[in-house]
């Protein structure tokens, strides 16, 4: 027996010690409700926990920028659904102006509703926004150039392909053009009477030539037909607009048939960057340019555009959502210009193209707003795909977060039954060692009984 090292008490003391390590680490565990509450606790398992906090955390973001998504697409789709209700009212009114029962005055009543509502058309493309993002007047479209300032009204759909495209100019579309002529009549003759643009234009023997212009002036300016006087005589009649569809009819005394004068439509080559298959229509000016696989190209022309003309089209412009937690996991959204320029319902000099005020334009305008609901029509489609995709998209980002939170879960989060397993038995363990230590330091008394005795 000794008495100057006790063996025993330190033996005891250094178990005491480590249940007592121990104990305190269940009671860290079961208060914090983690299994890893410092990087010794378990390193591997402190890494990838932090990896997958990491996760959770960007993939609820990402969803609730989904969300976002489609809070702009409910915007944008709420502002055309109006625009196709004004083009459907449109519709209706050049419907009507068809019917040949009705005179200039009753067809000018029309057209003043008409421009009202392609002026509502322009406020609700340049307006419609989210954010203070504009989303309807091209600034959140793919991005278009060209190296002539003359091209304007650009898109690109989201099919078309970066890169440069080579246009040649043939030929420029033209406006309607003629010259009246007419006769003032003497006394007691028969009025002159001239058919133009099914109205008639009678010329008496009252009249005076400022007074006949003063007549067509009255007459071609609602159907938006500017008239000059010809150093040679007559009146020179043109269109605002250009194209095909544009028409001036005239009838002379005498003739059984109408002549009709009809303006041009743009002709163009298309060049480099275009495949074989690529077609256009034009009207006028205003020329849509389309390909397999969804390509369209749209843009209007002015005066000035001569020769070859080059269009870069970029992958920028488009809204860009980031839906994912990782780089590159992103959704391009386009959203098209609808103002009236891009719908081909003015030209680019703000000129109506829908003219109600004779009954061959208003016949003419119903396929070209027939065109236009189309093209708002499909445009509404694509949203609704944009919005279908995000409604996925966040759904199985909310399964995906919860997932990794579950995976999480299982490493970093205390299993609070097996802990309070663990919890007992080293509290039992340290009850055991501090009993045993106090023993331990007992048994130098028994050296003292030796002693004694």
């Amino acid at each position: 027996m000794r008495i100057n090292h006790n063996v025993s008490a330190q033996l005891a003391n250094v178990n005491l010690k480590r249940s007592d390590r121990r104990l305190s680490s269940s009671l860290e565990r079961l208060s914090s409700g983690y299994k890893i509450n410092k990087a010794a606790d378990d390193s591997a398992g402190l890494a990838i926990s932090n990896k997958m906090r990491t996760q959770i955390r960007a993939l609820d973001q990402a969803s609730r920028n989904a969300a976002d998504g489609e809070s702009v697409i409910q915007i944008a789709e709420g502002a055309l659904g109006e625009v196709e209700n004004i083009l459907q009212r449109i519709h209706e009114l050049a419907v009507q102006a068809a019917n040949d029962v009705y005179n200039l005055d009753d067809r000018q009543s029309i057209q003043m509703e008409v421009d009202e509502m392609l002026d509502e058309i322009d406020r609700i493309s340049e307006t419609t926004e989210f954010n203070g993002h504009t989303l309807l007047d091209g600034s959140a479209a793919r991005t278009i150039f060209s190296d002539n300032a003359g091209v304007n009204a650009m898109t690109a759909s989201m099919q078309v392909l970066s890169g440069e495209y080579s246009v040649k100019v043939d030929q420029l579309g033209a406006a309607a053009s003629t010259v009246l002529t007419y006769t003032i009549p003497g006394p007691g003759e028969e009025p002159y009477n001239i058919g133009l643009n099914g109205y008639t234009l009678s010329i008496t023997s009252n009249d005076t030539d400022a007074s006949v212009q003063e007549k067509v002036m009255n007459m071609c300016d609602p159907m938006n037909i500017d008239v000059e006087q010809q150093a040679g005589g007559g009146l020179k009649l043109t269109t605002r607009a250009a194209g095909s569809s544009q028409l001036i009819s005239v009838q002379y005394p005498g003739e059984e048939t109408r002549t009709d004068y009809r303006g041009k439509d743009a002709k163009i080559t298309l060049g480099d960057g275009f495949n074989k298959t690529a077609t256009y229509d034009a009207q006028g000016n205003y020329i849509t340019i389309i390909d397999n696989g969804g390509f369209q190209m749209q843009l209007s022309l002015d005066s000035t555009v001569t020769g070859t003309f080059n269009l870069n089209v970029y992958d920028a412009g488009y809204m860009t959502l980031q839906i994912g937690a990782n780089e590159h996991q992103t959704l391009d959204m386009d959203f098209p210009e609808v103002s009236c320029a891009n719908l081909n319902l003015r030209d680019i000099n703000g000129n109506d193209s829908i003219n109600l005020c004779s009954q061959a334009a208003a016949t003419t305008s119903i396929d070209r707003l027939s065109n236009a609901i189309q093209n708002i029509s499909n445009t509404r489609s694509t949203l609704g795909a944009y919005e279908n995709r995000l409604e996925s998209t966040i759904s199985s980002l909310d399964i995906s977060s919860e997932n990794v939170t579950g995976a999480m879960s299982r490493i970093f989060d205390t299993d609070i039954a097996d802990e309070m397993t663990q919890y007992t038995q080293q509290d039992v363990l340290s009850q055991v060692a501090t009993s045993m230590l106090t023993q331990a330091n007992n048994r130098p008394q028994q050296v003292m009984n030796l002693l004694q005795s």
